[in-house]
């Protein structure tokens, strides 16, 4: 293994948030120092608010068609499984759909895992780091009707069921096309201490959070380098 390179959101861009000021910020610019102090170059091309399709795009114009030697860890489903919430709120009897419906989300995964290895790449699946419903209930209700996104979803609890569901799609890709399974949800929910490892959005990790992704990452790398 001679590379590292990184497709995700802004959980594996290494965003959080912080309550103090109000802002998204980056919890290290140094991050996977001792693989590349192993000898292991490493890119991040996560970007904040990507979707399989953008990481799709972002995918084949970064990955150079010679990628022996290069693991290409895909970590999406955060943001494909959520919903446009001033929508729902205005109209909790609606029929909606997420930002990308099961069928493409698969569909569009299976072609990036396909691509990467048509390069020489070999990919990897990461599971969705699991979400605190209750916090991003409050979250994404700021300024809109929790009664009518409560109304629509049935139950709070719904918002980390779902986000599981896509979760659990992801894994099966990597079962089906015999990708690598990075577990990063596992190392979320074994904690004792997990609502700590996210921030008030319910979503993005906090620095400690991060600390364990990134720990997580690079044992992997170097099991399977």
């Amino acid at each position: 293994m001679k590379k590292l390179e990184i497709y995700g959101d802004s959980i594996l861009r290494g965003v959080t948030y912080s309550a103090e000021t109000g802002r998204y910020e980056l919890y290290s610019r140094d991050r996977f120092a001792d693989l590349r102090e192993s000898g292991i170059e490493t890119e991040n091309n996560s970007r904040m608010g990507a979707t399989i399709d953008r990481g799709l795009t972002m995918l084949k114009r970064k990955l150079g068609e010679d990628a022996d030697g290069t693991v290409v860890v895909f970590e999406y489903g955060g943001n494909d499984c959520d919903y446009k919430w001033a929508d729902v709120s205005e109209n909790p009897d609606g029929d909606f759909l997420p930002n990308t419906p099961e069928d493409v989300y698969t569909e569009t995964y299976r072609e990036a895992i396909s691509y990467a290895r048509s390069c020489g790449a070999t990919p990897v699946i990461a599971s969705l780091v699991p979400i605190d419903a209750e916090k991003y209930m409050r979250w994404i209700s700021r300024n809109l009707s929790y009664e009518n996104i409560l109304r629509w979803l049935g139950d709070v609890s719904m918002l980390s069921r779902w986000q599981e569901y896509y979760s659990r799609t992801a894994e099966r890709l990597a079962y089906e096309t015999g990708a690598p399974l990075l577990d990063l949800r596992s190392t979320f929910l074994l904690s004792h201490d997990y609502k700590s490892l996210l921030c008030d959005d319910g979503i993005h990790p906090t620095a400690r959070g991060h600390a364990m992704i990134d720990a997580a990452i690079a044992k992997f790398v170097k099991k399977i380098g």
